[in-house]
């Protein structure tokens, strides 16, 4: 998990609404398999983090 993989994840949702749609069902508990699956593990503060790094 790492602060670039959140980077990619974010990518991944921008550009797929599924993507977006399963994290929103999957729940805070469920959000590191979701990304996971997505092929870009990472945590909820890593996500973040990435906004931050960005902004």
């Amino acid at each position: 998990m790492s602060v670039e993989n959140a980077e990619r994840f974010i990518r991944f949702m921008k550009e797929d609404d599924d993507l977006k749609e399963k994290v929103r069902k999957a729940g805070p508990e469920n959000f590191e398999a979701v990304t996971a699956a997505a092929g870009a593990s990472c945590t909820a503060y890593e996500v973040a983090c990435a906004i931050a790094r960005a902004s």
